[in-house]
């Protein structure tokens, strides 16, 4: 269901689609729609909490010794996304485009970050070596959650609405210097253990 209104959203826009659109295309009743979801909008947050559970996931394996740009490419080369991964993925990368500037689905949106920041929480203390409700580290996992907001937006932008071609490598490039630059280089780089 999240991944047809994903792309209802996208091909016909928000406006011009409705809770029987989604129910319709994910072949159930739109009584079922308004059973799990509380806006036509919410319905795409299982596939955005989709990416930020894989971006939890790959944090929760990054090594003190390695950049998190580091470790994204090589973890992504050892654990490379499935077809369908890649597509919930392109999936949420139109929605964080879509999302500036359609309110209630920037709603949904902000909803799914607010997860990832207190998933990313954990792995902030341990490379600060600091508690988790130490302030720094709050503060620190709300400005990478928003340093990682912005370069989807930014990207997601530039790739899909500009048709500019980016490399894994430049993306990688913009997280690490938003992610330095939010922290005040708290957080990015690698840690002694």
């Amino acid at each position: 269901m999240s991944r047809h209104a994903c792309e209802l959203f996208w091909e016909r826009g928000v406006t011009a689609t409705t809770g029987d659109d989604i129910a319709a295309a994910a072949g159930l009743s739109t009584r079922t729609i308004w059973r799990y979801f509380r806006t036509k909008e919410s319905c795409v947050e299982p596939v955005l909490a989709l990416s930020v559970k894989r971006f939890i996931a790959l944090a929760n394996r990054w090594p003190a010794e390695l950049s998190l740009a580091d470790h994204m490419a090589a973890d992504m080369s050892r654990y490379p996304l499935t077809e369908p991964e890649l597509a919930d993925e392109m999936a949420a990368l139109r929605i964080a485009t879509v999302s500036v500037s359609e309110p209630a689905l920037r709603t949904a949106y902000l909803m799914v970050h607010d997860e990832m920041e207190r998933g990313f929480i954990p792995v902030v203390a341990r490379r600060l070596h600091l508690s988790d409700d130490d302030l720094t580290v709050r503060l620190c996992a709300a400005a990478v959650t928003a340093a990682f907001r912005v370069v989807d937006e930014d990207v997601g932008r530039r790739a899909i609405i500009d048709k500019e071609k980016i490399t894994q490598q430049e993306a990688l490039s913009l997280i690490d210097r938003a992610i330095r630059d939010a922290t005040n280089g708290r957080l990015g780089g690698p840690v002694k253990p």
